[in-house]
This record gives structure tokens, sequence and C-alpha cells, in this order.
């Protein structure tokens, strides 16, 4: 036996010892068995050896660099992706993803490079806000929100942590400009819930209210109480697009009655998405919601994939004053 087959020979069974060892291994087979003391052909060696080079490919970590390795179905290794906050869940019969942790009422999740902070946002805290239903106020945490903005990005447009929330502001309100804090909403049907007091010029018709966004489509839709002239105050129901959507009024249903209260004093504001509508109600004490507006969703959006707070500025008697939005309290939970 040549001392070239020799070493090749023990290459081979050498590779094998350690593919053995590892939980891989029941994966790896070679289409020639060699046994001690056997002459060996050069072809046999060469096959077996393209066999186990296959097999520590195999076991190879997949993916790019700091991924969670994982077996497949095949045996080969399979790599997750995480970012900051992310974990791996496992899925029956399937490969695990990667998923953020969904907050439930009462909780706030704030994700963080190799962290993951959990923390209660109601239950009679000092910080609570208690607008005749302290048990329904959730603290909103701005970390989980996005700003979004009109082309023509309101002055010193912020979205900003308060001890009670969250706060939509700006230092100045010009015309057709809007500012939205916004977040994905769940598959399938859902309810967004929201307790909030605006401070800011509302003449001659600017909105505070809740948007419902198409992120694809670049288009919203509003639903909130705002300005009616200079004395007195409308719900509407806008619809807008340009831009990221948030650009252009299309088009304005408004229902002015003097029970309405003005969004300079708490209002619960409640959207819900049963698969065809958004429907729109307001409540002044959490429990008790009247129903205003309720529209086909595909009005003006093909996709329903945002949600949030937002404040639209139309013709503003004061475009030089500042505004703030402040959240006191979000749910957003699937039906």
């Amino acid at each position: 036996m040549r001392s070239e087959s020799n070493l090749a020979l023990c290459f081979v069974l050498c590779a094998l010892a350690t593919l053995d060892s590892s939980p891989m291994a029941a994966a790896c087979t070679v289409p020639h068995a060699l046994s001690n003391g056997q002459t060996t052909d050069a072809t046999q060696v060469m096959q077996n050896f393209a066999a186990v080079a296959g097999c520590a490919d195999a076991t190879a970590p997949a993916g790019g660099q700091n991924t969670v390795q994982f077996e497949t179905s095949s045996g080969s290794l399979g790599g997750i992706a995480l970012s900051d906050g992310q974990v791996a869940i496992g899925t029956t019969g399937g490969a695990p993803v990667a998923k953020i942790l969904t907050a439930g009422p009462g909780v706030a999740i704030m994700s963080a490079p190799g962290g993951i902070t959990i923390s209660a946002t109601s239950g009679g805290s000092a910080n609570a806000v208690d607008w005749l239903n302290e048990a329904a106020v959730i603290r909103p945490v701005a970390a989980n929100f996005s700003l979004v903005t009109s082309t023509s990005v309101p002055a010193g447009a912020s979205l900003v942590p308060t001890v009670r929330g969250m706060a939509l502001t700006t230092t100045a309100v010009a015309d057709g400009t809007s500012v939205m804090a916004e977040t994905t909403t769940p598959s399938g049907h859902w309810q967004a819930t929201m307790l909030a007091v605006y401070s800011g010029p509302l003449a001659n018709a600017s909105l505070p209210a809740i948007a419902v966004r198409d992120s694809i489509s670049h288009r919203a839709v509003e639903f909130g109480i705002g300005g009616s002239g200079a004395t007195s105050y409308q719900a509407a129901y806008m619809r807008t697009v340009g831009g990221l959507g948030l650009d252009t009024v299309l088009s304005q249903t408004t229902a002015v009655d003097i029970g309405l209260p003005p969004p300079s004093q708490p209002i619960w504001s409640r959207v819900t998405y049963d698969g065809t509508n958004l429907s729109w109600s307001f409540s002044r004490d959490g429990e008790v919601f009247s129903t205003v507006f309720s529209v086909l969703a595909a009005d003006n959006l093909s996709n329903v994939d945002r949600v949030g707070p937002i404040a639209f500025f139309q013709q503003p008697a004061h475009s030089g004053w500042p505004s703030s939005y402040h959240i006191l309290s979000w749910r957003l939970a699937s039906l």
C-alpha cells in the first residue's frame, strides 16, 4: 500500500471519527466501507473523501456573523439573525423564527441591544392618569412608535416620552402639515384605543386624531375631534394622500354636535377594524363609547398596516403657535 493512500485513508477515518461525535453524524454516509489491512483503491478513497467533505460542509455554520444556529429538516445547519430585542420563537414542525415580544394590556416592552425591559404601565402608579377610569389607562412607550410626518415637516416635529406616556410636539404648525406616531397593526381584526389631550391651535380646522396609514400605497385616513371655524368643534373623518400619505386632504366628512368634548380635555378615542370596515368612536370615561363614523377601509386604503395618534394642521389661525398632542393611554389589541 502506498504511503499516499495510507495518509488519505487515515484522513478519511479521522474525519469520520470526528463526525461520529457530532450531533449531525447520522446524516453522513460514505459509499465504500474500508477495513484495516485492505488494499485500497484510490478512486474509492477519493469518493469517500468527497462524501466526508460534503458532510463537513453540511455541518458548517449557516448565515452571517453572530447568527443563532439550528438543525434544519434536512440535517444541515440553519441560521437566524436577531436584531435588538428579538428572540428565537419555536414553531411546531417548522424552523424557529426571530420575533419581537408583543406587549399585552398594562405591559410595556422596550427592546435594546442585548436586552429586553418589561414593565407595568398601569395599576394606579403615581404617574398614572385617572380620567374616570384609571384601570383602563395603559401608558404608552414612545420607543414602541415611529415618527412619521408630512413631506413639509412641521417645525420642531418630535415624539418625546413623558412621565405619563408620550407626546407629539411641534414648535409651529404650518398649514397642510402633520405629525404622526405610528406602530404596526396586528394581522386580522384589531382595535386601537387611546386617551389623549391636545394643546395648540385648532382654528380653523386642525385635527388631533387617530390615523390608519397604508405604508405601501402611501395613503391614510384620520378620525378625531378638531376645530370647526373659530368657536366650535367637529368630529371629522378625513382621507389623505401625498408623500407618505399625510400631505393632502382628498375629502372630509364632519359631524357637529354641541355634546362633543373639546380636544383640550381628555378624550378616549377608538378605531376598530373588522376586516372590511373602520369604525371610530369616542368616550369621556373609557367605558361607554359613542360610534360616529363607520367607513369601508377600501374607501382610501389597500392595506391597514399602521395606526397611531396624529395631529393634522389645516388653515391654522395661529400658525406660529407650538402644539403638543399628549398620549396618556394606548392599547392595540387583536380581536
